[in-house]
């Protein structure tokens, strides 16, 4: 953990320092005070995934702009070499295959979704897309207004800023990867 702690602090003292504002200025534009911020850049404090959606939300960049290593010029990645968020008493794993960086607006997850399970979407910032394929099982997008079915071999791409659910409607286990595009 106090690894992660590291990476999210370089990593936001590099946001902050590129986009060329003070700690006063984060703290408006996220609701932080300047003391924990100030904290949170040193590496001092273990934030909370809530506070991580504040500073994305306040400073307009993925969440996992916070927690990526710096990129090499050649790294392997796959399922086994990445830690798997894991929700809905562990019915779904979401695989950070290639995460958010500087210079690219992209992201790219794999996902394995058991029977019945549901995950609820992350609305990113205004502008942000997904693009999805299943590989084998059934997946239900869930929007406001409407349903939409996806079986294996279909792909679907859609607005990520807005609230939505996905849920394994079939039987057997979903597979897929998703890209998320940043504006």
């Amino acid at each position: 953990m106090e690894h992660l702690n590291h990476i999210i602090a370089g990593n936001l003292k590099e946001i902050r320092k590129r986009k060329e504002l003070s700690l006063e200025q984060v703290s408006v534009l996220t609701s932080i005070s300047k003391s924990m911020l100030s904290q949170l850049e040193r590496g001092g404090v273990n934030p909370t995934i809530s506070t991580v959606y504040k500073l994305s939300l306040g400073l307009k960049v993925p969440v996992t702009a916070f927690t990526a290593d710096q990129p090499k010029p050649f790294s392997r990645t796959g399922k086994a070499y990445v830690i798997p968020l894991v929700g809905d008493e562990g019915r779904y794993r979401l695989y950070p295959i290639f995460e958010f960086r500087e210079g690219q607006d992209f992201e790219i997850f794999d996902l394995e979704f058991d029977e019945g399970g549901t995950m609820r979407g992350h609305m990113q910032m205004h502008g942000t897309r997904e693009f999805i394929t299943v590989y084998s099982g059934e997946l239900t997008l869930i929007f406001e207004d409407r349903e939409y079915e996806l079986k294996a071999g279909d792909s679907a791409a859609y607005n990520a800023f807005d609230d939505y659910v996905y849920k394994n409607t079939g039987e057997g286990m979903v597979t897929a990867c998703i890209v998320v595009h940043y504006p």
